[in-house]
């Protein structure tokens, strides 16, 4: 069930919990609190409250106080992106984590939006949509590929440019990782690496505890993963039995305008894309 959790090492967070209360030798540990996850509910939306970097440079971004948790070489910071889907979403497009240009482009929003604003869940997903997610060459790769498998008409809409633009759009963006990973002490993009999520513990927390509600909270939507980083996150979730095979539309390539091969990916799949968004949409129609 979705409530089951394994025993495997946990990602370090960059805040050390409340020791718990000592117990007997012979008492049987209790699980692990989900307050002391660095992904906590309730650290999350102290950071959201308390959110004002001294500038939108990559230096006070990328602050020490924002930092929520890091393994290896990986650091993953917070910035008020993760967005939640509505409920009667009928697509999930699944970036692999925020880069600097998004971090910086949402912590611009988050300090431009009336607090009243920021505060209604499914206004600022929607703000979120439409001035942040997959912004710049990356969103005009993508709406190019989705027109030309479909997608617009599928959901009843003119152009993929709606999917964004659209408040009452039944699209939803976010990504694998939800906030941003960086690599290196020079803190760069993490671009995959071309290994499996689900093989780091850090990773494999991320995926569960922020990416699984947020796709639970959609429950009838497909989801559309970028690349083959993003699909290996999904590919692990399905193997634990917390998503569903059927969702996922598998080889879609990653819109960035960093992946070279996009193009030749795109035309090496695409019949075979558009087959399985028109299957889709015939037994789960919008």
């Amino acid at each position: 069930s979705l409530s089951t959790r394994s025993t495997r090492p946990r990602a370090a967070a960059a805040r050390t919990c409340a020791a718990a209360p000592r117990r007997s030798s012979s008492a049987r540990s209790p699980p692990v609190s989900m307050e002391c996850s660095p992904f906590a509910r309730s650290r999350l939306a102290e950071l959201r409250a308390s959110y004002a970097p001294q500038s939108f440079d990559k230096h006070d971004l990328l602050a020490d106080r924002y930092l929520l948790a890091r393994e290896g070489r990986y650091r993953v910071y917070y910035v008020p992106t993760g967005a939640w889907p509505r409920p009667d979403a009928k697509v999930i497009l699944l970036g692999l984590t925020p880069g600097l240009a998004q971090a910086m482009e949402a912590a611009h929003l988050f300090a431009e939006t009336p607090a009243m604003l920021r505060d209604d869940e499914a206004t600022y997903s929607s703000l979120l949509r439409k001035h942040v997610a997959f912004k710049g060459s990356m969103r005009t790769n993508l709406c190019t590929m989705l027109d030309q498998l479909g997608l617009p008409k599928a959901l009843g809409l003119s152009r993929s440019d709606d999917l964004f633009h659209d408040p009452a759009s039944p699209v939803a963006t976010t990504s694998a990782l939800i906030f941003p990973v960086f690599t290196g002490t020079d803190l760069r993009n993490f671009s995959g690496g071309g290994g499996a999520l689900g093989k780091l513990p850090l990773f494999r927390q991320m995926l569960e505890e922020l990416l699984v509600p947020r796709l639970v909270a959609a429950p009838s939507a497909l989801i559309v993963p970028f690349g083959k980083s993003s699909a290996s996150g999904l590919h692990f979730l399905v193997e634990r039995g917390l998503v569903a095979p059927e969702r996922v539309l598998s080889g879609f390539p990653h819109p960035s305008g960093a992946n070279g091969h996009r193009k030749r990916q795109f035309e090496a799949r695409r019949e075979e894309l558009a087959h399985a968004l028109r299957t889709w949409f015939a037994k789960t129609p919008v």
